[in-house]
C-alpha cells in the first residue's frame, strides 16, 4: 500500500506508514464483485455497485463486514466491542463481568 505522505510502499495489512507514520488510507472492497476501489470513492470502479461505508469494512485488513458480526471472517480481528468468554467462546458485551451464557467470570485484559 503506497503512503500518499511520503510515497513509501508498506504491506497491504500496515495500518501505518513505516517511513513517516502516516496513517494509510484502507482500499474500500465492492461486496458485489471483491474488486478494492479508493478510499473515497462511492461506486465500485469494476461493477459499479454502490460501496458499504468505511463503519462496514473491518478496520484491520479493509473487508466488508456483515452488520453482526463480532470477528472479521477474513483475518480474525476483534471488530466490536466486547470479550469472549474463555470457558464456553461466548461474546458478551463490553462491561460484562460475567459470561451470559455460563455464568464464569471474564477476565479483564488490559492492552499492552
Amino acid at each position: 500500500m503506497l503512503c500518499r505522505a511520503c510515497g513509501r510502499m508498506n504491506r497491504d495489512e500496515d495500518l501505518f506508514c513505516g517511513s513517516c507514520g502516516q496513517k494509510l488510507l484502507r482500499a474500500r472492497v465492492c461486496r458485489a464483485c471483491g474488486a478494492k476501489n479508493r478510499h473515497d470513492s462511492t461506486f465500485c470502479g469494476t461493477c459499479g455497485a454502490g460501496l458499504p461505508d468505511d463503519a462496514a469494512n473491518c478496520r484491520h485488513c479493509g473487508q466488508p463486514l456483515a452488520p453482526r458480526d463480532h470477528f472479521c471472517a477474513h483475518c480474525g480481528q476483534q471488530v466490536s466491542p466486547g470479550q469472549l468468554c474463555d470457558r464456553c467462546h461466548t461474546f458478551n458485551r463490553e462491561e460484562a463481568r460475567f459470561c451470559a451464557a455460563c455464568g464464569a467470570a471474564l477476565v479483564v485484559r488490559v492492552a499492552g
